[in-house]
């Protein structure tokens, strides 16, 4: 592959996975729309789910999120009565986050919107899932290193 055509191929992929973030987000947000949830909500609710209590700085490990800060997000969620800040037993200093009752039940109804759409990936593309994320995976490790 020549210089210019290997370029070109750099940037038509980049084109497409930016479209298919954006492609993404819009689906989720339809279907997190009727519980009254952002992308960024959802994902920060259901990563707290999985995650158990943690500090801020844990959870913004798991959160991918191009804009704002995940001070911002869990005052949000804290202010909607989903997540409870609390100090931490080890470290004064520290924060710790946890959902709230209906902040769990809503990461669970979250998670069920979110499900067909998984399926439904799973189904067409499950085969090639794998080799494609790898692929990211190891071009996201390397433009880090850079």
């Amino acid at each position: 592959m020549s210089h210019e055509s290997g370029a070109v191929a750099v940037l038509a992929f980049s084109f497409e996975v930016k479209s298919l973030v954006t492609e993404l987000n819009a689906a989720l947000a339809t279907l997190f729309r009727p519980l009254g949830l952002t992308c960024v909500q959802a994902e920060a609710i259901m990563a707290l789910d999985n995650l158990g209590p943690v500090t801020l700085k844990q959870l913004a490990a798991h959160l991918v999120a191009e804009s704002g800060h995940p001070s911002r997000l869990v005052s949000r969620l804290v202010e909607n009565g989903l997540v409870a800040r609390t100090g931490s037993e080890k470290d004064g200093r520290a924060v710790v986050l946890e959902l709230t009752g209906p902040g769990a039940l809503l990461a669970a109804q979250a998670r069920a919107a979110r499900a067909p759409l998984l399926a439904d990936f799973a189904e067409h593309y499950g085969a090639r899932l794998d080799t494609v994320t790898t692929l990211i995976r190891d071009l996201r490790h390397d433009l880090a290193e850079r």
